[in-house]
């Protein structure tokens, strides 16, 4: 009776020995797995890391490129704005010269052009300064555009009234030109309207202001 209390004892004992070393096992593989499996996790974000920084920076480097190119770009498009808005002064003031030459008064008895030759003269000025500004007005403000277009329509009455007065022989100083009078008043005021707007356009994309 004794052994066979003793026989089970063993048993019970070899049971729990068992029990304890398969839990133990158990335990350890499970912490070996974890670790394993935490390692992979670990690379698997340092590489989604590493992926991450290099598309981040290529993007930077990208974005740098396209800002540059905007930069370069509207840098461009103001020379060729202060291009084209230095190119219409120019026949402005050529075409201002021209039909002022046409219609102005005479009080002092100065050899002047005839009329024919200063119409001669100021017609294909006001031609270049029409094609020009109709091409490039797109460049002018509004504003500008609306004072510039007032001048060269007073332009276009005064040379054809220059042209009316020299089929009916008027002369310029001698007699009454009523007509031509008033137009070059028209067209002197619209002018000194159209530079001062389109001085202050050109002023303004070469942030240069008055004092």
């Amino acid at each position: 009776m004794d052994e066979f209390f003793n026989s089970l004892t063993g048993l019970i004992s070899s049971g729990v020995t068992i029990a304890g070393l398969s839990a133990w096992l158990g335990n350890f593989w499970r912490d070996r797995i974890n670790s394993k499996e935490k390692a992979r996790n670990e690379i698997f974000i340092e590489q989604l890391k590493t992926e991450h920084a290099r598309q981040t920076q290529s993007l930077e480097h990208e974005l740098q490129i396209e800002r540059h190119a905007v930069q370069l770009g509207h840098a461009k498009l103001i020379e060729k704005r202060a291009m084209f808005i230095d190119e219409c002064y120019k026949l402005l003031v050529d075409l201002h010269e021209a039909i002022y030459d046409t219609i102005r008064p005479d009080y002092f008895g100065r050899k002047r052009p005839s009329i024919q030759q200063a119409y001669e003269i100021a017609l294909p000025k006001f031609d270049a300064f029409v094609e020009s500004y109709e091409k490039n007005k797109i460049y002018f403000s509004r504003k500008t555009s609306e004072k510039v277009s007032s001048f060269y329509v007073a332009a276009a009455k005064t040379l054809d009234q220059s042209r009316v007065a020299m089929r009916s022989g008027e002369s310029l100083g001698q007699g009454e030109t009523p007509n031509l009078q008033k137009l070059f008043e028209k067209v002197e005021y619209e002018m000194h309207e159209a530079r001062k707007a389109v001085e202050q356009d050109f002023r303004q994309l070469m942030y240069v202001q008055e004092n």
